[in-house]
């Protein structure tokens, strides 16, 4: 974990000027709305509202159905960043093995931006590394990886997600 911390230290620097607010995973999410990401495998990405907490702080995701995991950043106020991307990188998954999916992030200075992906389908949850990068007009600002895993297999997001809640 301290390897994956300087490594997002670095990628996060002044220089990139887009900051990781946090990340992790959210149990549920409730969209409203879809826009069109072409270079999706699905062609659609999920309007969600962003200021939605995530649930558990973690870099590691069980494949389950409605599980999303991902990042939030920050444009800092006074700064600016043109053709602002989320690409995902990720084993090959769908008819077609897709590797890369990408899709349209603008970023508004000082207004945090919520970007996820959600297992929807049976075929997305593939396990192995799966790589979220913040791409602009100046290259690579930002990079995080997750390591999607069996089910059950990460128990924090298990007893957050899934253990039923305690009777009282």
């Amino acid at each position: 974990m301290i390897r994956l911390a300087t490594a997002l230290l670095l990628l996060a620097s002044p220089a990139a000027a887009i900051e990781l607010v946090e990340f992790g995973v959210i149990c549920e999410i409730t969209t409203d709305g879809q826009r069109q990401a072409p270079l999706t495998e699905s062609g659609v990405i999920n309007s969600i509202d962003q200021s939605r907490a995530f649930d558990v702080t973690t870099t590691g995701v069980p494949a389950h159905l409605g599980l999303s995991f991902g990042l939030r950043i920050l444009l800092p106020e006074g700064e600016t960043s043109h053709g602002t991307r989320m690409s995902v990188t990720h084993p090959p998954l769908g008819k077609r093995g897709v590797t890369t999916q990408s899709w349209s992030a603008p970023l508004t200075p000082g207004a945090p931006a919520l970007n996820l992906f959600t297992f929807e389908k049976p075929y997305e949850m593939v396990q192995g590394t799966w790589t979220f990068a913040v791409i602009d007009d100046r290259g690579k600002r930002l990079e995080l990886s997750f390591e999607v895993l069996p089910p059950g297999s990460v128990p924090q997001v298990q007893t957050a997600c899934f253990d039923p809640a305690p009777m009282s």
